[in-house]
């Protein structure tokens, strides 16, 4: 159990530290495409790959939010049906519902691994100006998704395990959905940092 947990704080250094670089990346592209747009404007000159490179960094960051989002809690759930179970039942709809979502992200990270295998072996680039290999943005875009795989599955394996010795408070601040007193809490402590920053 403690090697879990420390690969559980392991897991939200490396998704917290993924999430950092796909906000840099995100910045990055959008001084691309402002640049694009006032050499478009004022000089009639185009980069040639700002569009390119732009759906390259979204699909990136997205998979590379993955984690971190699932880490934090903060993924869309359905919870209105949830809200109304007995707090007993809880722990172990929550458990279904992060089980179900590993099988997801394993599948998706299986084909994905077949899409970036296929590319490879036939060498596609894509087709623009810029004649980017294809690999190395889906090999970015993958790391992302293996990423997401190993933490749902990492967080699978700590609910059984609190279920198991009946550590229903545990399985609820792993997966369970996020109540509105939590979201307060959430918002309460980054306003307090945003001022305390000014």
């Amino acid at each position: 159990m403690e090697l879990l947990d420390k690969v559980h704080k392991l897991s939200e250094a490396v998704s917290r530290l993924a999430v950092w670089v796909g906000g840099i990346s995100i910045l990055a592209v959008t001084f691309l495409i402002s640049a694009e747009v006032l050499l478009r404007k004022f000089f009639n000159i185009s980069t040639g790959g700002a569009d390119e490179l732009s759906g390259y960094a979204l699909a990136i960051c997205f998979s590379w939010a993955l984690s971190f989002t699932v880490l934090r809690r903060a993924h869309v759930r359905i919870d209105a049906l949830y809200m109304r179970l007995p707090a007993l039942t809880r722990p172990y709809v929550d458990f279904i519902s992060i089980f179900s979502l590993t099988i997801f992200a394993i599948v998706l990270t299986y084909f994905c691994v077949q899409i970036v295998l296929d590319t490879i072996e036939l060498g596609a680039r894509s087709n623009t100006t810029l004649g980017t290999p294809l690999w190395i943005p889906q090999v970015l875009w993958l790391v992302g998704l293996l990423l997401f795989s190993c933490t749902c599955t990492l967080l699978s394996l700590l609910s059984i395990s609190a279920l198991i010795k009946g550590d229903k408070l545990r399985v609820h601040s792993l997966i369970g959905s996020r109540t509105t007193d939590e979201e307060l809490a959430t918002d309460k402590s980054i306003l307090s940092v945003a001022s305390s920053e000014r």
